[in-house]
């Protein structure tokens, strides 16, 4: 791995695909694969890789396929001795009232509340949390979808607290990477290890299956420091309601649940969501955002704003090299 300050030789779009924040919402096709190396074999198969003839397909391991759904969930992929140490390392932060979003502030309390809701960088302690998003057996998935050399974009662990998460809206990450942050290509994705089971009732990933494969474009420019209010609750970035009706009915509403130690991979255009949680139970998720190295971060296309270093990496970020 090596520790890079300075980028050079940017991807750039090559047309208007990935245009948003406009006046009007509509829907594109995306015009970058899904999928960038299709000849590997591990450690997906090919079948979890490309898909089957029909949607939903599952092996008692995993939830699949990649390309054709936008999600693949590995079962038991995590120790839970591993899982166990990264909830014992969050006893540590406090609930403190002075929290609150800042440009030096990776800590993100809910709206109007001193509930803690996201722990942003975390990939850069030094902590249990912080080995396992840099672990091998997470950058190993990513590198064979993305079928690149690859950087952490964006690390953080979503709390959902008990009675108090409020949840998150419609939206596919892309677009405000895009946007707010300036990566060119849809050519990144999350892995997202559940550190606590995840069902419907506190809170689960929602996902729409195989809309991926669309670019929602959502209208309004916004002004200033916009990640200031949307880490909190999202305004800039909602796709349109009509839009997101015809690709659920066309498409389904798929829970992506699991155990504390399952990890969900995701294409960084799938539309996802969370309801809010008001069990007694938490749903804490460790969230890891990676970006291809020859996807990096521009200027912002539609922002008057880059975000924070915490919030969006440009120059304190590690590379990961595929294995030889």
């Amino acid at each position: 791995m090596e520790l890079e300050s300075a980028f050079e030789g940017y991807a750039t779009p090559s047309d208007e695909s990935y245009k948003t924040r406009g006046e009007h919402a509509e829907v594109a096709l995306r015009s970058d694969p899904v999928v960038w190396c299709s000849a590997q074999v591990k450690p997906l198969s090919q079948a979890e890789l490309l898909g089957c003839h029909s949607y939903p397909h599952h092996t008692p391991l995993r939830l699949c396929a990649y390309e054709e759904t936008g999600f693949c969930i590995v079962r038991g992929l995590v120790p839970l001795q591993q899982i166990e140490a990264c909830k014992n390392h969050l006893q540590t932060f406090t609930n403190e009232d002075q929290l609150k979003v800042t440009d030096n502030c990776r800590f993100v309390t809910e709206a109007n509340s001193t509930v803690l809701r996201s722990i942003f960088a975390i990939h850069e302690d030094k902590s249990p949390l912080g080995e396992l998003a840099r672990a091998k057996f997470l950058t190993e998935y990513v590198q064979q979808i993305l079928d690149d050399d690859i950087y952490v974009h964006q690390s953080r662990v979503n709390l959902q607290a008990p009675f108090k998460g409020t949840g998150f809206s419609w939206h596919s990450d892309f677009e405000t990477w895009h946007a707010e942050d300036g990566m060119p290509r849809p050519r990144s994705l999350s892995a997202v290890v559940f550190l606590d089971q995840n069902a419907e009732y506190n809170g689960a990933l929602m996902v729409i299956p195989g809309s991926h494969k669309s670019f929602l474009r959502c209208p309004g420019r916004q002004k200033g420091a916009n990640w200031e209010k949307s880490l909190q609750s999202q305004v800039y970035g909602t796709p349109a309601e009509e839009h997101l009706r015809q690709l659920a009915e066309s498409n389904g509403i798929k829970y992506c649940t699991g155990a504390p130690g399952d990890v969900l991979f995701f294409d960084s255009n799938l539309l996802h969501a969370s309801s809010g949680n008001r069990s007694p139970f938490p749903r804490r998720n460790l969230f890891v955002a990676f970006n291809a190295w020859s996807n990096r971060l521009q200027a912002p296309f539609f922002s008057e704003e880059q975000r924070p270093e915490h919030v969006a990496h440009r120059q304190r970020v590690e590379r990961f090299p595929r294995s030889a």
